[in-house]
């Protein structure tokens, strides 16, 4: 089991609304994909997999959110995520959540904690 490993992402502070930063990280020996997304009033983070099966959200375009219907969506099966708690709400994973990181705001910008990562 690894350790917590805290990423700092000091440009996420330039994303609007809406827009997205990735990061990696390790885990259990494989690298993985996350992803930042800013919100009106906060950045949250989660893991770059849908729990429908274990494969990308975005299809390596780094577009998480559509913005007509206020979602996180997923461009292999068209599930929908609520962005505040990254909870399905449409789709063949409903009810099912993306593994979702803290995020913490520093002075240079925000840090995600990923809990479990292997260490650097």
């Amino acid at each position: 089991m690894g350790s917590q490993l805290s990423i700092a992402l000091p440009l996420a502070s330039a994303l609007e609304v809406g827009q997205s930063l990735t990061f990696r990280f390790h885990r259990d020996g494989f690298l993985l994909q996350g992803f930042m997304l800013r919100l009106e009033d906060k950045f949250v983070a989660y893991a770059n997999s849908c729990p429908h099966w274990d494969i990308d959200l975005d299809l390596g375009d780094e577009r998480f959110y559509d913005p007509q219907r206020s979602r996180i969506y997923c461009k292999n099966h068209g599930a929908t995520f609520r962005p505040e708690d990254g909870v399905c709400d449409a789709g063949p994973c409903k009810g099912l959540g993306l593994e979702q990181f803290s995020v913490a705001l520093s002075e240079s910008g925000p840090v995600v904690e990923i809990p479990d990562a292997d260490p650097p």
